[in-house]
């Protein structure tokens, strides 16, 4: 009843017609990694199905934090699971969210959050923040409904996996991985200026070997 609630009030927001299935909790926490050490992170846990199906597979529940923008959600999830770390907030602001201690000790992202209602601009915005969160080793876990990454993968500097799809969901789902490499968004965010700078000079002395081609004695 919730869910329909907040389904009927904010459909953009929740991006599906009924709760994520068991099955596909289980195909996500069978793909999260997690040690003792590091922390596991839902964001746009809804109801808590995912949550719930972490726990079932093992996970402590002091490795796991979960962020959800809704007010309502959120005092819903504290009531349902007292031992776990609840934060209400934006995700695009996640590693202004996490403890100091959390932040870039992240191996696994869980997130729930329909992408493809975003625009581009939040999705960088998204993404950026989950590369600031996880460690170097981590990855994000995304579902999707459709039959494509719901993420410009190559664009924003990711790596995409298909890890498999599930059936028994409704809709049937798609489960996907990214991991970074090269710190691409990272680099272009923060100093897109010195991009821009070292690809005009690399083209300028392109040019400038064109024009001295003619003059080269051999």
């Amino acid at each position: 009843m919730l869910f329909l609630k907040r389904l009927i009030k904010n459909p953009k927001a929740l991006g599906a017609v009924a709760p994520s299935s068991k099955a596909l909790a289980e195909m996500v926490a069978r793909h999260v990694r997690v040690s003792t050490e590091t922390y596991v992170v839902e964001v746009g846990a809804g109801t808590g199905r995912f949550t719930r199906g972490l726990l079932d597979a093992g996970l402590n529940a002091d490795r796991l934090i979960v962020v959800e923008l809704d007010r309502e959600l959120c005092q819903y999830l504290e009531n349902n699971f007292p031992d776990i770390t609840i934060i209400q907030g934006d995700a695009t602001q996640l590693d202004q969210l996490l403890p100091p201690e959390v932040v870039c000790n992240v191996e696994t992202i869980i997130s729930g959050i329909p992408l493809i209602n975003l625009n581009k601009e939040e999705q960088l915005d998204l993404v950026t923040a989950f590369q600031n969160t996880l460690s170097p080793t981590g990855h994000i876990i995304q579902f999707t409904y459709g039959p494509v990454s719901p993420l410009s993968h190559k664009k924003l500097g990711l790596v995409a996996t298909r890890l498999g799809h599930v059936f028994r969901n409704v809709p049937p789902a798609t489960v996907w991985s990214y991991t970074f490499y090269k710190g691409i968004i990272r680099q272009k965010r923060r100093r897109p200026m010195l991009i821009y700078f070292k690809f005009a000079q690399q083209k300028a002395r392109q040019t400038f070997r064109k024009v001295r081609e003619p003059f080269t004695i051999s």
